[in-house]
């Protein structure tokens, strides 16, 4: 069963009718026991009246039927007692011809008695005199279980239609609070159909947040299109050149350098415009979760590639996550490590730390770049093949992934090593604070 709605309105009929019948139930027992103790109180009384009807003459108990209630007179009538002594028993005249059982003192339910009658029996003991007695009083309860049968069935028909009418109620106020899923699904038409960009709603709370999520879900998409319009855009620019030289080349003559160049450049322009397609950014389920480990791992490689005499440091704290996808993290690390063993004389060193912002720096002992050089390549709107070679390409690559974060970007001299320092700040995405284990 997919239907919400339909889940709640049946969980909330089968709630109900369990307790509408646990109700009833306990209404019915209630009832029973209350019309009980009224005749079981009423009783009582009877017994004091047949007591004091009676009196001892000689060693013989007489009874006096006046002073006794006249329902004790007629016959069957369902009000009956016995007086059972040493010397004989002495029955009311609504027993007829019948007698009661012995009891033991206290109270006996639903015996039975003559003409099928449901009895009520209390039973004490006393002394008359020296004599020792048991009274025993009986009532019908025949009528009393009826009326308390039809009670039960009126109280559960009772009670059927109050399920009905709050199941009516349930589903009325269910469809009312649905009505909100219902905007989010016309708004969801209006935005494949074109009409809109982003939903604009006024929901409640609860589902509010899921309308900003798929919000920013839509910005980040409608990001990554515009990214990926501009990197073919310029992919495309920065291709007519190279290819035009190449054409040139071609018609004056063999030239395996130039050619060599172009290809190179080519290809340069290639790799920079992956690698803006394949930023992730900002987008929802980005997740780090061993950035140490990876780092050692990228260390080892760079000290193969640029040999064994540089040195790179890493600092971060032990156990760190971070809220950013992998790739984008390795690929804008990488590049600032590769460009500083690149440029290094013997030592690199990479410090990164997490607090309401992912924070990175970046140096080495080179002899490092000039600021105005820095500005320059890091300009907006700066086409692909205009990056400078050595900082260039992966420098380009790293203000990508910065401005997709939203981030900033600095450089200087290292105080400590003397070489270029670059350091970068990221606000990666506050719902998603890194954790330790």
């Amino acid at each position: 069963m997919r239907s919400l709605s339909q889940r709640l309105s049946l969980s909330l009929a089968a709630s109900l009718a369990l307790f509408f019948l646990l109700l009833a139930f306990i209404f019915g027992i209630e009832s029973e026991s209350l019309s009980e103790k009224t005749v079981l109180s009423r009783m009582e009384h009877d017994m004091e009246s047949v007591l004091s009807a009676t009196q001892l003459q000689g060693e013989q108990i007489q009874l006096d039927a006046t002073k006794i209630d006249a329902i004790y007179e007629r016959p069957l009538s369902g009000h009956y007692f016995q007086l059972h002594s040493g010397e004989g028993v002495i029955r009311s005249r609504s027993l007829w011809d019948q007698s009661l059982n012995s009891f033991d003192a206290g109270v006996h339910r639903d015996v039975a008695g003559p003409d099928g009658q449901h009895l009520l029996i209390l039973s004490r003991e006393f002394r008359i005199g020296k004599s020792p007695v048991t009274l025993t009083l009986a009532e019908d309860m025949s009528d009393l279980y009826h009326q308390a049968q039809e009670y039960q069935k009126r109280l559960l028909l009772l009670l059927f239609f109050t399920l009905l009418a709050l199941l009516g109620l349930q589903v009325w106020v269910i469809r009312r609070a649905m009505r909100p899923l219902g905007q989010v699904r016309q708004a969801l038409l209006k935005l494949e159909q074109g009409e809109n960009s982003q939903l604009q709603l006024d929901l409640p709370s609860e589902i509010n947040p899921l309308v900003q999520e798929v919000n920013r879900l839509l910005l980040v998409m409608q990001e990554r299109l515009a990214r990926s319009r501009s990197a073919t855009g310029n992919l495309a620019h920065a291709l007519k050149t190279p290819l035009a030289v190449i054409r040139r080349t071609l018609e004056g003559g063999p030239a395996i350098n130039v050619i060599s160049e172009q290809t190179g450049k080519i290809e340069s322009l290639i790799e920079r415009e992956l690698s803006r397609a394949r930023l992730a950014g900002t987008a929802p389920g980005g997740f780090w979760p061993e950035p140490e480990q990876d780092l050692r791992d990228m260390a080892a490689m760079l000290k193969k590639v640029h040999g064994e005499k540089v040195q790179i440091e890493l600092e971060m704290e032990s156990g760190l996550h971070l809220p950013a996808d992998r790739e984008d993290m390795l690929e804008l690390i990488g590049n600032l490590l590769d460009n500083a063993c690149k440029w290094s004389s013997r030592q690199v060193r990479c410090t990164l730390r997490m607090s309401r912002e992912l924070e990175l720096i970046v140096e080495d002992d080179g002899p490092g770049m000039a600021e105005g050089a820095w500005q320059e390549l890091l300009q907006r709107g700066m086409r692909s093949d205009e990056s400078r070679p050595g900082h260039g390409l992966g420098l380009a690559i790293v203000n990508d992934i910065v401005t997709t974060y939203g981030g900033r970007i600095s450089a200087g001299r290292s105080e400590m090593l003397g070489g270029l320092r670059v350091e970068l700040s990221l606000p990666l995405q506050s719902s998603q604070e890194s954790t330790k284990q």
